[in-house]
């Protein structure tokens, strides 16, 4: 069996700083992605994803201005939860991952390209899994993700 550190660290998905163009489903509950379109986020529901976090911040270039709107008519759960990649702490992710414990699952996070998500994914699990935050922050870091 292997410990929880060799799982996160070795066998999830490493997201690139590049164009995801799509969900990654990164454990049963969890998944990340880019931006998604409207007919995407229709497509979720009907795939059964019951929530949906939203990283990017309203003045980004792309930002969906109905995404909550369309989200909460398809009888999704939603939050916003804006956070910036340049300026990004542990104290930022932990203060997202708070906005969706509790949500209906499985969730979708997404930002523009999928890194913020991945980080933030990576750092639920670790956590999860008795990681420190303060550790699975600085992994993050050692991978390039931020």
């Amino acid at each position: 069996m292997s410990s929880p550190e060799a799982f996160i660290w070795n066998q999830a998905p490493v997201v690139r700083k590049e164009a995801m163009n799509m969900v990654k489903k990164i454990t049963d509950e969890l998944a990340i992605a880019d931006q998604p379109t409207l007919a995407q986020l229709q497509q979720l529901a009907e795939e059964g994803y019951r929530s949906v976090v939203n990283l990017r911040s309203s003045t980004e270039v792309g930002f969906l201005n109905d995404e909550q709107q369309h989200i909460e008519d398809l009888g999704l759960c939603y939050a916003h939860s804006p956070i910036q990649i340049k300026s990004l702490s542990l104290d930022d992710v932990l203060s997202t991952i708070q906005h969706f414990t509790g949500f209906p699952k499985p969730i979708l996070i997404h930002c523009d390209n999928g890194i913020r998500s991945s980080i933030v994914v990576l750092i639920q699990i670790a956590v999860e899994q008795g990681i420190k935050a303060e550790d699975a922050f600085q992994k993050v870091i050692t991978l390039g993700l931020l």
